[in-house]
């Protein structure tokens, strides 16, 4: 294999090792942009995640075989956790930093300048960004400053860092976030059995994949099948579908019960098979009130199935309006209601969004460029090792 101009077989003495630096081991978006580049990056790469609080995605990486490290942070300014990055990056012999998120750069930043070991940060939000108070975002814009290379998931992320924080072009990549396409290529093929979930095969499935927090907005959802279902009899074929977890889910059930609604919900909790999930979909909703780049949609666009998400931030950046999707205004369940039943009504309508959306995703958002541009950031600044 040629390395940086020099020949090199893949084997365990001769890899990068490559610490990435997590919040949490839960199951958002970025712990799994994490968990695929570490199945992925390729033989020459060592990858070894540490995070500062436990989470169930910690069994998955341990399982396919990555190492993985929770540190247990305290509350307020935890400055043992730089003790104890200082002595994982001695241990495995880092090369590499990665973080993920201001928490994980503000303590990885410093560990970093202990060890003379390249750091490279990559950012999933911009709404992160503008919601950190003065002195946090004091620090941000002077890390962003002085680390070896940012990286943006998404592009509105990349042209808010260049803007607001002027990091210069030559140390600042767009990475968009990608999936295994051919993970959910087939997904309608692979799917659950809609019986095992007690559906029927007359029901009309609408629903989303995400932690049940506030920011995603699920009541939104659950006022559009309220809002659908008092339409009549002819209605009650709709179900709306819950995949995940989180501390928001009593008020949803309780908000379900409210509107009457509860026997058309589902809730199915954290799942390991996601994959197998979207197919039981007709119509995914993603709904939150801002994204990074969304995996969950990008996923079921993937899948092939029709989309509707709110116009908000990472969002419609991967939605467009009547082409790849529908987009509706933010906290408006009429006319999210309004957006479904005209999908469940219109099957041509359906397969030309799906369409269009799929090969949007697999032109680009797919996990082997994303790999790849990954990769090309790690070159970069192992060369200064």
């Amino acid at each position: 294999m040629l390395y940086l101009g020099i020949m090199i077989s893949p084997t365990k003495d001769r890899q990068i090792p490559v610490l990435f630096v997590l919040p949490t081991l839960g199951a958002g978006g970025s712990e799994r942009v994490v968990f695929n580049l570490c199945l992925h990056l390729g033989p020459q790469y060592l990858p070894i995640v540490t995070a500062f609080r436990d989470g169930p995605l910690r069994k998955d990486m341990s399982d396919a075989g990555i190492q993985v490290h929770v540190l247990n942070r305290r509350g307020g300014i935890d400055f043992m956790l730089i003790v104890k990055l200082v002595r994982l990056i001695r241990i495995h012999q880092i090369k590499i930093l990665n973080c993920h998120h201001f928490v994980s750069l503000f303590y990885a930043f410093w560990a970093a300048c202990l060890t003379g070991i390249p750091i490279i940060h990559t950012e999933h939000s911009k709404w992160e960004m503008e919601a950190l108070p003065p002195f946090w975002n004091w620090w941000f814009s002077f890390f962003l400053k002085r680390i070896d290379l940012v990286s943006a998931v998404s592009k509105i992320t990349y042209a808010h860092i260049k803007e607001i924080y002027n990091v210069e072009e030559k140390r600042l990549a767009l990475v968009l976030n990608g999936i295994d396409v051919n993970l959910f290529k087939k997904g309608r093929e692979k799917t659950i059995s809609r019986e095992s979930l007690g559906l029927r095969p007359q029901d009309i499935v609408f629903g989303t994949v995400g932690n049940l927090r506030k920011e995603k907005n699920h009541e939104l959802l659950i006022r559009a099948l309220a809002t659908i279902i008092n339409k009549g009899k002819s209605f009650k074929a709709f179900k709306a579908l819950f995949v995940g977890d989180g501390p928001c889910r009593s008020d949803l059930i309780a908000l379900s019960t409210r509107l009457g609604v509860h026997e058309h919900v589902i809730f199915l909790g954290t799942r390991t098979d996601v994959h197998r999930l979207y197919g039981i979909f007709d119509i995914y909703c993603l709904v939150s009130r801002f994204e990074g780049l969304p995996l969950t949609l990008l996923e079921s666009m993937a899948t092939g199935i029709p989309v509707i998400g709110t116009d908000v931030l990472g969002i419609r950046e991967v939605i467009r309006n009547n082409e790849s999707g529908l987009l509706v205004p933010d906290d408006e369940p009429k006319q999210l209601a309004k957006a479904i039943l005209t999908l469940a009504q219109n099957a041509k309508l359906r397969n030309f969004l799906s369409e269009n959306a799929r090969r949007l995703v697999f032109e680009h958002y797919n996990l082997t460029s994303s790999v790849r541009n990954y990769d090309s950031l790690f070159r970069r600044v192992v060369r200064k090792v």
